[in-house]
Formats: structure tokens, C-alpha cells, sequence
């Protein structure tokens, strides 16, 4: 064989193989068709002795991990070269970018730097293994006074040890602590399920066994990734897509093949919540719980097709499973109704409910199980509302006894009205009988696509009180706090698989949601493009952010830093700068992404911020005889210091003030030159202020007033960066309250000023030091409840556009939508028709068309008038709507006509969806018109068919279900 002919044959085989190696699912993106086609190796590393995830047998790498990174290879195209190593010295070579991915790492805050990482592939329960003969295990307290073995410098051995009456007994590896246990020198060990089966079989330790799981405070499930160099988000996003395709019986096979049935049945059943006895007393006594079930409180909790469905409904029935409890759904009344069933003790438990002082008095709450974000939605085709004070002269609707109409409507000058559920106050805004509605955006947005409400758009919620992100908690009655406990625990013991399953079933839209924030996939595809998100940060700025000479970062903005790297698994990498002036111009340069803390800059268009990190008063500091003042105007003609380039002398120039701003090198310079009477004040933020006045003594200064007491610190960035403005903005959102507390009372709190004595002056000392006591209790008071509310993020040139964006949509949404059903209309239907023709003249796979009838629809109208019948065209789209599938196409054809376009579908199974919708539309209660029957024709494509051929065969076959009596399907082949 000549060499010309040899290179030929080797470039077929090559590209056979990578053809075939090709899964048809994995739907690669143009870059990364063209990463797999350059055929470069990816060089991953794995653990030689991680039974049975990876680990060396006879020389040769078996386990878990190999069997799916070839699954990964067959279904990608991708060439990975695993070796191996040892774990630390694994992650060593990661992080030095030695190697392009490893294996078996679980997802750790402080690797984000040098980690992307793919959803985990396996979750590893940490258990107690006992003997046979120990008794029932339910928790830590049938381990006291036992003898209980771990792995010596285990992450959970410093929280156990808190444990006094355990004695803990430390093991160098595996293998040697659960031959301790069946040997006698221990009476339980506490180690990874996996692990601990495969050296109990592997030694025929058959006195053995699995007693419960284990369940600490800080101790969960080990989740295991893929991580990738953040250099390289082609291959991560690779990865994972090859994971996303491995269909559910290559999991359970690779699953059953290394971990054992015995194994996984215990990690599936994983219903052994830890209970005490009492609590097991109270399941035992009552295993039934009534729960609520609202109509329209899409997606969290509504009733559709006869049956409860949503968010909440699927977490509180996972709970139930957990814990032996038995849900019996009670639905059909409004929301007031059921909270006098609570008070009542005629309902055991509501879902998605908002805490508050009120309810406080007779429900008792769980710890919120999701947070989300409010907005003001009113018609596009309206002025945007500026003010709270403007709002007042609105007219809003909101649902009758929720959260925000109890904390509205009882508000002086406000006008509000009742809607019986969050979908009929969007429709009230819509048609114009109110002016606005505020709304969680994932029930508002869910909505409006799903029944095409026409002209809403969104905008912040104005400062309203109550407008910031709700968190929704699970209530129980307040003579009832077991159940609550209880409930708590199921919640506390959801891995993060459970968790991702709900927020991607119900809440997230993107195809491949993130760690914790579940953002959309332009949103994903934005941070995957980058290594990293740079944020400028100021070198010294505490108490809200200081990085020292060994390059470690402190204050405040660090500790929300490091929480918004946990929540969301977003890498952000800091660029230092010496001030605010300084982290401007990085950004301007596009040296950095973000400026860690800036106020909010309304004359920057080239700008845009998120909604505010921290709020505290902007206060100024006198000298000893300065009356208290609270007003910028107050000091017109005076001169008050600041610090250059820094965000305050910014903010102040920005507001175009006729006080005279004089800048110092720092704090200070500026206190000191206040202190021996250069200036009159100064100015910056109670917290900065603050700690640098108790930092050392400048004389007898005092703070006197406050020009700002809501004055707030957000993150800016430039304006064109619309997309990480949306990341950042449900980032924040995340952050708890409590964990927004806690850094507050760490960094944020001052204490008492130091003074130098002055006996003679000792009246006006303590009037200075009254008014700050009472700026800082004002302020304390409010920080916890004001850090949260959203400010307006996006300044007037994004807000134009996004605004434009939402009308084009909504427009192009109304065009093809009717009015009165929220279905598709006429006009959608022939345009599908024409795609689904040209799709199957082409060799797609054929349609079919369903053309339904109301039976005596004219009745209807002239027993019960016309908006009876409006109400059951309405009503009887709810119903295809419930039994149509996700690819059905459904639309009011005209009058009390309906069309049903049904792609990739047969004759014979049209038939059959024909029968079932047919069938729901009899077992349906209209609550006006009564029992109803419907009279469908079901038509299929045939070669030659046309739009108007394939409607005229399904209008003959309704024709005849007609002339045969109605209240049937007829087929026209």
C-alpha cells in the first residue's frame, strides 16, 4: 500500500471515529464542535485509592469514574487521559494548572479561584456503621458514652469533639477503622457509605451493618464534580453536556455495578431522618397533615388538571416522605380562608407563606426554603413610576390577605385593591382596572408567558416597605411546634440533587443551572466565557474592605465576597486599587468587571449598579459646638473634608451641593485638619467614620449630623455589561438575611467614641453622645431590614432598553394572542401551519390537527348571558391546557371553535389525545354553564396536504362527530 493511500486510510478512521464517538444528543456549540475536532488530549486526574469511585486493581485504574469519563468520551468525541495520583497532590496540579481537570472534587468555596466545576455525578452519605447486635440508631444521642471511631483530622472532628459524653477514637485510613469495629475495639464508626461497604465485603466483615445516617451541623452529603481549569470553559461546558446526555439506565447501571444494591438502597431510600422520640411519638400519633393548595400561584402552588401541583407541593410531599408522614391536600378556597383555618385547627400547614409579626402570633415558621426577588409590573404603555409618593396616587391590586396587601392596604393614602389570587392581579393591570401590582418575578414572569398576559413590564418595587425579596417559609400552628421541628429536619436533610431537581422542575429556566443560583443560559454561557469576574477592591477602606501587604482580604465586602462565591460558584478574581477614583478608571479601562462598593451615581450613563450591599447614615463629625443638623442645605457655605478620589466626595459632587468639598490623602488627614479648625466637618459613611474615631483620639470631635440615612454602597459596572448586571442582582439576592446580619454585627457596628476629658464641656460631650447613641439605634433598628430592599440597578439608558425590549415582546406576544382565552389565536395557528407543512414536505415527521367544538354552546349565551359564555370559553381553555402535551400547539380557532396542532404526531395517537381531552372536558365542573361535552375531528397530514386540506378533512370529521350525536371523536383519514 502506497503512503498516500495509508495517510488516506488513516484520515477515515480517525473521522469515523469521531463521528461515531459523537452521542446524536450532545448538541455542541460551534466553538466547542471545533475544541473536540482538534483532537487535543485532556489530561484529568484521578485518586488511586477511592474504592470504588477510582482506584488501582492488578495495575489497572477500575471503578466508577473510568466507566463515565468513557461514557463522557463516547457521547462528546472528547480524548481524556486519566492518571492518577494522590488527592492532595491532585488538587495541587489542578490549581497549577498542570493538569486541565481532575476528578472526585466536591464544590468548596475557597476553590473557586482555580475551579469550574460540572454538577455533581454522585453524593456520598456520611454514616454510622455499628455491629449487628447494636440496638436502633436514630441519632447522636444512642452513641453516648460509646466508643466511636473517624478518620484522624476528619472536617467534622472538630464539631463531634463538641460531643462530650462520645468517646472519639481516631483511625489512619478506612480500612483500618472498620476493622476496628468489627473487631470489638469500637462500638461505631461514623465514614462514607461507599468506602465503609466496600472494606466490610472485601474483608467478610458479616457483622457489620449500616446503622443510620449521619447528621451533625455542618455535615452533609460529599458532593462529586468534575473540576476544569477556569482557563478553559469549552471543555467544562463539554463535560457537562456529555453528563446531561447520560440517559437515566446508564446512570442506574454504572450506579448498580459499583456501588451494590445493599448501598444504593440505603442512599435511595434516605428517608431516615434523625427524629427524637418525642418527635417519632408525634408521626406516630399524626400521620396525616393537612396542607393548603392555592389556585394561580404559579409556579410554587396551584391547581391544574385536578390536581395539586408546583414547587411547594412536590417539597412538602419530599418532606413527608422523609419523615413517615401522609399529606392530604385540601384546595379550592383563598388564601384568607385557609389562614382561618390555621388559627382555627382546621389546617396543619401552609406553604410559600411570608413571615410576619402578625402571624407570628399564631403560626409558627421554618427557616425560609427560597428567596425571591419583588417588582412593581405595570402597563408598558404607562410612565414608569418614580417615586413611593407617586405610587400613593395609583391604584395597586394585590391578592386579598397576602403578605403585601396586609402591609400596603393599612397604609395611610394608599389605595388597594383585592384580587382573589397573583394571576388575576396581573390580568387587573392588563386590562387597565389597576394600575400596577407588585409580585415575586418568578410567579409574575411564570404567569405571563404561560397565559399570555399582554403589556406588563417590570420595575423596581421604589423602596416600598416590605419590597425587598421575600423569603418563603413552610408554617405550621403555633400548638404544633413538633411539626415544625420536625419539618425543619426534612429540610435540613435534602442533598443538593433533591434541591437542583425542584428549582429546575419548577423555578429555573436554564437548561444547566448553576451551584446554588439558578441562573438562565445566556446568563451561564456569560461566566463560562471568562475565567473570572475581576473586582476592583480598595486596599484600605475598612470597616467595608482592606487588602494587607500578604495579599489577604478583610471587611465586609470580603465576608460577602466569600458567601456569593458559596451561593453561586461564580470564580471572582480581585485587582487591587488604591481609591475610588482609582477602581473607576480599572473599570472604564476594562481592567476590572466590577467596583466592589460605589454609591449610586445618577449622573454616570456610562454606569449601571446592582441593588445596595450595605446601608448606613452618611454622617458628618464636627468640632465640640456644633448644633445637630440633618440636611446638606443646612451646611451651605461651609467647607467639609473627605477623603480624594473616594466614593463619597463623588456622591457629593454628584448631587451638585453649594457646600465647598475639600479632599486629604485619607480619614485621617481630613479629622486631624478638622480638628485643628481648618474646615467645618467631615463627611463619610457611620461606619468608616466611626472606626476611625475610635481608632485614636482627635481631640473633641463629635458627629453632629447625617446628610443621607439611608446612604447605600452597591457594585458598579460598566452599562453595557447588561448581563452580568442581571448575575450579580439574583447573586445578591441570595444572601440571607441572617447571613447579611452577621456581617453587619461584625463589621458594620461602632462602639462608644473616644473622648479626651473635658469636665467643662462635659453637658455638650453628652448631648454629642446622645445624638450619635441615637443615629446609631435609628440606624441598628433599620439595618437589618433595610440592607435588603432593591434600589433601582440599571440607570436610564439600560432601563430604555430593556423597557423597549419587553414592549417588542410583549406587542409580537398580543399579535398572536386571543384576548379573552390567553390562547394562541387564528393568526398564530396558520403560520405554525405553514412551518409544519414545509418541515414534513421536507422528510420531517408528519402533524396532525384536532378541531374541537363546544356542544350547545349557544345555550349558554342565551340562558346565562354572555359573560357566562365568555367564562367557560375560558374556562374550557384551562382544560386543553391541562391535557394537551408540552409540544401541542393550542389556540381559539374562532367563536366556540379550537384548534389543537399536534407536531411529530400519528392519526392513531391523535385519536387518542382527542379521547382523553374529550374526557376531561366531561368530568369537568363548569361553575356557571354546568356539565359540558365537547365534539372533536382529527385530521393527519398527508403528502400534498395543505393548510387548507388538512383543516377542510378536520372540519368534515367534526362535522359528522356532530350529525352522530356530539360528545364524540371523529377521525377523517
Amino acid at each position: 500500500m502506497s503512503r498516500i493511500h495509508l495517510i488516506l486510510l488513516m484520515f477515515w478512521v480517525l473521522l469515523a471515529r469521531s463521528v461515531l464517538a459523537a452521542d446524536p444528543q450532545v448538541v455542541l456549540t460551534e466553538r466547542e464542535a471545533a475544541y473536540v475536532a482538534a483532537g487535543k488530549p485532556v489530561s484529568m486526574a484521578a485518586m488511586y485509592d477511592f474504592v470504588p469511585f477510582s482506584f488501582i486493581d492488578k495495575g489497572e485504574l477500575r471503578g466508577f469514574v473510568p466507566e463515565l469519563v468513557e461514557i463522557i468520551e463516547q457521547k462528546t468525541g472528547l480524548d481524556i487521559k486519566l492518571g492518577t495520583g494522590e488527592w492532595s497532590n491532585n488538587l495541587r496540579m489542578l490549581e497549577e494548572r498542570q493538569i486541565d481537570a481532575i476528578s472526585d472534587i466536591s464544590f468548596k468555596p475557597e476553590r473557586t479561584p482555580f475551579t469550574l466545576y460540572t454538577t455533581p455525578y454522585f453524593e456520598i452519605p456520611t454514616v454510622v456503621f455499628t455491629r449487628k447486635e447494636f440496638g436502633d440508631y436514630n441519632g447522636l444521642a444512642d452513641l453516648s458514652g460509646k466508643r466511636v471511631g473517624v478518620l484522624r483530622n476528619i472536617f467534622y472532628l472538630r464539631e463531634l469533639r463538641t460531643q462530650a459524653d462520645l468517646d472519639i477514637r481516631e483511625y489512619e485510613d478506612y480500612a483500618t477503622l472498620i476493622s476496628a469495629l468489627a473487631y470489638g475495639e469500637i462500638d461505631a464508626a461514623i465514614q462514607n457509605l461507599t468506602s465503609g461497604y466496600h472494606y466490610a465485603s472485601t474483608n467478610a466483615y458479616t457483622n457489620i451493618k449500616v446503622a443510620g445516617e449521619f447528621q451533625l451541623r455542618n455535615v452533609g452529603r460529599e458532593d462529586l464534580r468534575f473540576g476544569v481549569q477556569p482557563e478553559q470553559p469549552l471543555l467544562r461546558s463539554i463535560i457537562q453536556k456529555g453528563m446531561d446526555a447520560i440517559t437515566a439506565d446508564e446512570w442506574e447501571a454504572l450506579i448498580d455495578r459499583w456501588m451494590g444494591r445493599a448501598s444504593m438502597g440505603f442512599i435511595r431510600k434516605a428517608r431516615t431522618v434523625a427524629l427524637t422520640p418525642s418527635e417519632r411519638e408525634f408521626v406516630k400519633q399524626n400521620p396525616v397533615i393537612r396542607v393548603h393548595n392555592e389556585s394561580n400561584f404559579e409556579p410554587y402552588n396551584f391547581f391544574e388538571n385536578g390536581r395539586p401541583r408546583g414547587h411547594s407541593v412536590d417539597l412538602i410531599q419530599l418532606l413527608a416522605d422523609k419523615v413517615g408522614l401522609e399529606v392530604n391536600v385540601v384546595s379550592g378556597l383563598s388564601w384568607d380562608e385557609y389562614l382561618q383555618m390555621m388559627r382555627e385547627g382546621r389546617l396543619d400547614v401552609m406553604m410559600n407563606i411570608v413571615y410576619s409579626e402578625e402571624r407570628d402570633t399564631y403560626l409558627e415558621f421554618t427557616r425560609p426554603y427560597v428567596r425571591q426577588v419583588q417588582a412593581l409590573y405595570r402597563r408598558d404603555s404607562t410612565p414608569a413610576i418614580a417615586s413611593f409618593d407617586e405610587l400613593k396616587k395609583k391604584t395597586l391590586v394585590l391578592p386579598d390577605g397576602f403578605y403585601m396587601y396586609d402591609r400596603l392596604s393599612s397604609q395611610p393614602g394608599m389605595k388597594v385593591i383585592p384580587s382573589t389570587d397573583s394571576l388575576d392581579s396581573l390580568l387587573k393591570v392588563s386590562t387597565g382596572t389597576a394600575d400596577a401590582t407588585i409580585e415575586l418575578m418568578t410567579v409574575a414572569d411564570h404567569l405571563s408567558q404561560k397565559y399570555g398576559v399582554p403589556g406588563l413590564i417590570s420595575q423596581s418595587t421604589l423602596d416600598i416597605d416590605g419590597g425587598d425579596p421575600l423569603s418563603l417559609r413552610i408554617a405550621v400552628r403555633e400548638d404544633q411546634p413538633q411539626l415544625r421541628d420536625i419539618l425543619q429536619r426534612a429540610m435540613d436533610s435534602l442533598t443538593e440533587e433533591e434541591k437542583r431537581g425542584l428549582q429546575q422542575k419548577w423555578l429555573s429556566s436554564a437548561a444547566s443551572p448553576a451551584s446554588y443560583v439558578h441562573l438562565r443560559g445566556e446568563e451561564l454561557e456569560w461566566l463560562e466565557s471568562r475565567t473570572a469576574v475581576k473586582v476592583c477592591v480598595r486596599r484600605d477602606n475598612l470597616p467595608l474592605e482592606h487588602i494587607g501587604e500578604d495579599g489577604k482580604k478583610i471587611g465586609a465586602f470580603a465576608d460577602l465576597l466569600e458567601i456569593l462565591r458559596n451561593n453561586s460558584g461564580i470564580s471572582f478574581r480581585i485587582e487591587a486599587a488604591d481609591s475610588y477614583k482609582q477602581a473607576l478608571a480599572a473599570l472604564e479601562s476594562r481592567r476590572c468587571d466590577l467596583v466592589a462598593t460605589s454609591p449610586l451615581l445618577q449622573e454616570r450613563d456610562d454606569l449601571s449598579f446592582t441593588q445596595p450591599l450595605f446601608t448606613s447614615p452618611l454622617v458628618v463629625a464636627t468640632g465640640p459646638d456644633e448644633m445637630f443638623f440633618s440636611d446638606l442645605e443646612q451646611l451651605k457655605g461651609r467647607t467639609l473634608g473627605l477623603v480624594e478620589g473616594g466614593e463619597v466626595q463623588q456622591f457629593l459632587r454628584d448631587l451638585g451641593s453649594d457646600v465647598e468639598l475639600r479632599g486629604y490623602e485619607d480619614l485621617e488627614a481630613a479629622l486631624t485638619a478638622l480638628n485643628e479648625g481648618e474646615i467645618y466637618g467631615v463627611v463619610d459613611s457611620l461606619p468608616v467614620l466611626g472606626r476611625e474615631l475610635n481608632r485614636r483620639v482627635y481631640g473633641e470631635l463629635k458627629i453632629s449630623g447625617q446628610l443621607d440615612s439611608r446612604y447605600a454602597l452597591r457594585m458598579a459596572m460598566r452599562a453595557d455589561d447588561v448581563i452580568l448586571n442581571r448575575i450579580m442582582n439574583k447573586t445578591l439576592a441570595s444572601v440571607s438575611d441572617e447571613q447579611r446580619e452577621t456581617i453587619a454585627n461584625r463589621w458594620l457596628q461602632i462602639g462608644p467614641l473616644k473622648e479626651s476629658t473635658d469636665y467643662r464641656l462635659l453637658a455638650q460631650t453628652s448631648l454629642g453622645a446622645a445624638l450619635l447613641l441615637g443615629v446609631i439605634l435609628v440606624w441598628n433598628r433599620k439595618l437589618a431590614r433595610l440592607n435588603n430592599r432593591i434600589r433601582e440597578s440599571n440607570d436610564q439608558l439600560q432601563q430604555a432598553h430593556e423597557e423597549l425590549t419587553v414592549k417588542n415582546r410583549m406587542l409580537e406576544q398580543l399579535s398572536v394572542t386571543d384576548r379573552l382565552t390567553r390562547l394562541k389565536n387564528r393568526l398564530f395557528i396558520e403560520q405554525l401551519f405553514e412551518r409544519e407543512v414545509e418541515q414534513a414536505e421536507k422528510g420531517g415527521p408528519g402533524f396532525a390537527v384536532l378541531l374541537l367544538d363546544i356542544d350547545h354552546f349557544k345555550e349558554v349565551n342565551d340562558r346565562f348571558g354572555h359573560d357566562a359564555g365568555d367564562q367557560l370559553l375560558t374556562d374550557f381553555a384551562a382544560v386543553l391546557r391541562g391535557g394537551c402535551r408540552q409540544q401541542d400547539s393550542i389556540a381559539r380557532w374562532g367563536g366556540e371553535e379550537f384548534m389543537v396542532v399536534c407536531p411529530d404526531t400519528s392519526i392513531d395517537d391523535a385519536e387518542q389525545l382527542a379521547q382523553r381531552l374529550a374526557e376531561n372536558v366531561r368530568s369537568h365542573a363548569f361553575p356557571v354553564a354546568g356539565a359540558r361535552t365537547v365534539s372533536i375531528g382529527v385530521a393527519a397530514w398527508r403528502l400534498g396536504d395543505t393548510q387548507k386540506s388538512i383543516s377542510l378533512r378536520a372540519d368534515q370529521a367534526l362535522y359528522r362527530a356532530k350529525d352522530l350525536g356530539r360528545d364524540r371523536v371523529c377521525v377523517q383519514h
